[in-house]
């Protein structure tokens, strides 16, 4: 008995523009000639039914996925009723809001009454061909001497929770030639407001840049410098809590239930001194106060940050720091109050799991793709799932997103608070090369944490945050070559940017097909998982790849005749 569960219009169906819709839909792998039925229930009179066939771009061990996207003739979707059609057995079956049917019924449909204006999903004009790089500023690059704090140490001196090296702003604009050279064209850049930590994430004042850092003419000077370049640039956000020195904090401290601010945090007990069990704080850690944004005042008053530093400065948009321990309803707020001040600002949060309900209720444009991550890893490095466990979670994965949802995902494999990828793959760059296909070739913006270029290692915090090795004749080393490759590809080919994406495997021979098609134009990785090499030939039959008349895209370890163990050969195809 089929179950809406095959079709949850809740998730499965999504508005990715007031005319537009994204709509998913999974059925046994036996049924074909899958069909969506469309129609207009304010103009049913007027024949406006359409019967469209869907598309299939995938299958797990027993079932297949589907998907359609469809416009509206007018400006927004209105009045919209579907139900779906397949053939099983060779009888027809129709599923509705109702389950399953053995005969066509439009009485127990599914419905989307209205494309709302701020319900669709928001993508800006500017991010489907990002590459994105995160910067730790404090371990980047040191561009002006007289601002390091006084226990500075040499630059490259092991890192330490609590030591300082002296990277600054000015050391940002000084290596924008660099990022450009290796065709970088948005930045992230962890917390540069004034904080105690080398970290930055215990803010103590949002409207100043730490000195440490430089000041806001260094922001302006860099933010209009990167959109000379074509860059965009994004700030870290840190709004679940602030720095137990924050003023504010301290003012309750200082005057217990009498301050003005008692409010403001989540106070369990007076009077207040450091602790972990006083009030709510940030995993517990009793530096980071967590601040209640429940309350007016501290809406306002993070309502005037974001005011502040996009008005003053014209970045780009934030990343939302522990988004997932935030309110939404406060999310949802904050994103629209950041589109008001710029319609083309960008959202990215960070979540570790699961983002679908932030996404689909408006809180967030983007977010941290550690739940790719995860999928990536457990097969790729670990192989603690089989080639078939790693296809049904990425397909599942896949499905529970719209395409303007995964096109702009920001797709990353190490940041500020993992282990470099380098240390992950245990310094094995045929592992790493296969991690960074699967990165470029997924819908979404692929994430250079700065270093994992020139394959830095280092367990996490604090061996994540070393410095930037500036010694290091980097134009010359393969790796650093085949990410500039990657990247121009990212930022040149529309069908990595925006393609539909097919996902095959041969469990028998360990082998994977990633497809990214948009109109003409195709892309297909074929990746060796298996302990042999494989010829080409080989490996198209396997994945029943046919009429592949094309030239391979050459990486340094990538051989034209044969795909080695643990590697993969990558094609481009232009169909007339």
């Amino acid at each position: 008995m089929i179950t809406s569960y095959y079709h949850d219009p809740a998730i499965d169906t999504t508005l990715t523009a007031p005319n537009q819709l994204d709509i998913r839909l999974k059925l046994p792998k036996e049924a074909t000639h899958v069909q969506i039925t469309l129609w207009n229930k304010a103009k049913r009179a007027e024949a406006t039914t359409k019967q469209l066939d869907m598309y299939r771009w995938a299958e797990s061990e027993d079932y297949a996925y589907y998907r359609f996207i469809w416009t509206s003739m007018e400006p927004r979707v209105r009045y919209l009723q579907y139900t779906f059609k397949y053939n099983m057995e060779g009888r027809d079956q129709w599923l509705t809001a109702n389950g399953l049917a053995d005969q066509e019924e439009h009485t127990v449909k599914f419905e989307v009454p209205n494309g709302g204006d701020r319900d669709s999903i928001h993508s800006p004009s500017w991010i489907r061909d990002r590459v994105w790089y995160q910067i730790f500023p404090e371990r980047f690059n040191n561009g002006n001497s007289t601002n390091d704090p006084a226990d500075v140490e040499p630059w490259g001196t092991a890192p330490t929770r609590d030591n300082a090296m002296g990277g600054d702003l000015q050391g940002i604009i000084q290596k924008l030639d660099y990022l450009k050279e290796l065709g970088i064209n948005a930045l992230y850049l962890n917390p540069i407001f004034k904080a105690k930590s080398n970290h930055k994430y215990d803010t103590l004042d949002y409207f100043t840049i730490d000195p440490h850092f430089g000041t806001i003419e260094d922001l302006k000077q860099l933010t209009r410098e990167c959109h000379q370049l074509g860059i965009k640039v994004v700030l870290d956000l840190v709004i679940n809590h602030c720095g137990y020195d924050h003023p504010i904090f301290q003012d309750i401290v200082q005057n217990g239930e009498n301050s003005q601010y008692r409010d403001w945090f989540y106070i369990r007990e007076f009077p207040v001194t450091l602790s972990n069990y006083k009030y709510d704080s940030v995993w517990y850690f009793e530096w980071m106060p967590k601040l209640k944004t429940s309350n007016p005042q501290v809406k306002q008053y993070i309502f005037d940050i974001v005011s502040f530093w996009q008005s003053e400065t014209g970045i780009d948009g934030w990343r939302i720091d522990v988004a997932d321990e935030v309110e939404v309803s406060f999310l949802r707020e904050l994103n629209s109050h950041v589109k008001k001040i710029n319609a083309n600002s960008f959202i990215i949060s960070e979540i570790w799991h699961d983002a679908k309900t932030l996404m689909m209720t408006g809180g967030t444009d983007s977010v941290m793709n550690y739940d790719l991550r995860s999928i990536l890893f457990d097969y790729v490095i670990d192989r603690s799932i089989n080639i078939k466990q790693f296809h049904a979670r990425l397909v599942r994965f896949i499905h529970r997103y719209s395409s303007a949802e995964l096109n702009q995902m920001f797709n990353l494999l190490g940041s500020h608070d993992t282990e470099r990828i380098m240390t992950r793959c245990k310094e094995r760059t045929d592992i790493l090369n296969l991690l960074v296909a699967f990165q470029y070739m997924m819908p979404g913006n692929p994430v250079i944490y700065y270093g994992d270029e020139l394959r830095l290692v280092g367990e996490n915090d604090p061996g994540c945050r070393a410095c930037m090795p500036w010694d290091r004749d980097y134009a010359n080393e393969f790796f650093w070559k085949d990410m500039q490759q990657w990247n121009s590809l990212k930022t040149t080919e529309s069908a990595l940017q925006e393609g539909s994406i097919e996902i095959q495997y041969c469990a028998t021979e360990e082998l994977y097909l990633v497809k990214r098609r948009l109109n003409t134009q195709t892309f297909n990785l074929i990746v060796n998982f298996s302990n042999t090499e494989k010829s080409v030939g080989e490996a198209m039959t396997s994945l029943n790849i046919q009429n592949m008349q094309s030239s391979p895209i050459t990486f340094s370890a990538t051989n034209k005749d044969v795909i080695v163990s643990n590697q993969f050969i990558l094609f481009k195809q232009n169909l007339s």
